[in-house]
């Protein structure tokens, strides 16, 4: 009786997908530049600076209507950083705010990048700090295969390089739950909100980006002898080391490998070397949580869009781009400068996969002048089945670029 009930679950699930993906576009259905606005010290909104994002994009864009080519919003949230309740406060201002202003809006959940104010779910070697749990070790990475290789610190290179909180062990079972109760408190959310929208401004959602460059050891990595650093200056990161990874010394890009605790914790690997087919495999089994529930959340495939990272050149020794596909989204990815028929074997793979739809998750290829702007623009929104494009961001450079807003105009203009 419980194959039979499993069997019949398994089977509706399928068939849901199958019939959204005969259905997953409709011929009139927008592609969207959206604007990303950054969140600020405390990594956090105001409700002032959701209004305000409403007001300033589009009255300094001023681009014409066009039901093709759509201009919004984009807003990030760490699930991990902050409550849900908090959260969930914000987007419903932003969803208000949608609909008040007709400004489409794209929305991410990230639970993997910022869990500094969660040391009780990091700190699993010092018990005179707040937050400590032997068993934490868990939840952090390890540079082997064992719990007595974790890491107590890791560092960032987003400009500037910094230290962070230890690289999550994404596969946990404490930490994957926790990711998928956030979707479970937030996801609903937009899901009522959307389908109470009348059927011509249902494209006020744009979608729900799952993930910030989700990936293992690109952005939260670990020096050799790391720990080190974090035992005799706790609280000092100027001794830190200064090097910037190097991609062509391969997948850790010089640093220490990391994914062990993740590929132990998915059963994916327990033993041997790692190689980039493993943290490509371990990613993808994290987003095919992800997605999934969302799906069952009530939110469409065509809605959910995956954010993956770990896709740098040299293309054949980083992450390959399938990890980011699955039967429950639309995969994404960042692009920086490039151009995306170049991005290595993405277009083979979206080929291999069947999968034309994707996004620009997070974009800036910029210009010194209108023209070469919308040729960036085209070129990526013309690659394959673009369905938006991300720009990083806002509030702190293409609010000053004059000659991007003047492409922006333009291309929605002629679109």
């Amino acid at each position: 009786m419980r194959v039979q009930l499993a069997t019949m679950r398994l089977l509706s699930t399928v068939a849901a997908w199958v019939l959204l993906s005969l259905t997953v576009l409709a011929d009139d259905a927008p592609k969207y530049l959206f604007f990303n606005i950054a969140p600020g010290v405390g990594h956090f909104y105001t409700d002032e600076s959701v209004r305000s994002a409403f007001d300033e994009v589009p009255k300094t864009l001023h681009v014409v209507e066009n039901p093709k080519l759509r201009v919004g919003v984009s807003f990030i949230f760490s699930t991990l950083q902050t409550s849900t309740d908090q959260i969930a406060a914000r987007i419903r201002t932003i969803l208000e705010c949608s609909e008040k202003t007709s400004v489409p809006v794209l929305i991410a959940l990230d639970g993997q990048n910022w869990w500094e104010s969660r040391p009780d779910l990091w700190n699993w070697w010092d018990p005179s700090k707040p937050g400590y749990n032997p068993s934490n070790v868990f939840n952090v990475e390890w540079t082997d295969w064992s719990p007595t290789n974790a890491i107590k610190v890791s560092w960032r290179n987003w400009g500037t390089i910094h230290r962070v909180a230890p690289a999550q062990n994404i596969a946990s079972t404490n930490i994957l739950a926790l990711h998928l109760q956030a979707l479970r408190d937030l996801v609903p959310i937009m899901v009522e909100w959307h389908r109470k929208l009348p059927a011509d401004r249902k494209w006020l959602l744009g979608g729900l980006k799952l993930g910030w460059e989700t990936s293992i050891g690109y952005n939260a990595y670990y020096y050799l002898d790391g720990n080190r650093y974090a035992e005799r200056w706790p609280n000092d990161s100027s001794h830190d080391p200064t090097t910037v990874l190097n991609w062509n010394k391969g997948l850790s890009g010089g640093a220490v490998q990391l994914g062990y605790a993740a590929l132990s914790s998915a059963r994916l690997k327990d033993h041997g070397a790692i190689t980039r087919d493993d943290i490509a495999l371990v990613t993808a089994w994290y987003f095919e949580k992800l997605c999934r529930t969302t799906f069952e959340l009530g939110l469409p495939r065509q809605l959910v869009f995956t954010h993956q990272g770990g896709t740098y050149k040299p293309w054949d020794k980083q992450l390959p781009f399938w990890p980011a596909m699955n039967q429950w989204c639309t995969p994404g990815w960042s692009f920086y400068g490039l151009d995306p028929k170049d991005a290595g074997q993405l277009d083979k793979e979206l080929d291999n996969q069947n999968q034309q739809q994707w996004a620009a998750c997070e974009w800036w290829w910029g210009a010194n002048d209108a023209s070469d702007w919308e040729d960036h623009f085209t070129r990526t929104l013309r690659f394959h089945d673009c369905r938006f494009i991300d720009v990083y961001n806002w509030t702190r450079m293409f609010s000053k670029d004059v000659a991007g807003q003047r492409a922006v105009r333009s291309l929605v203009a002629k679109w």
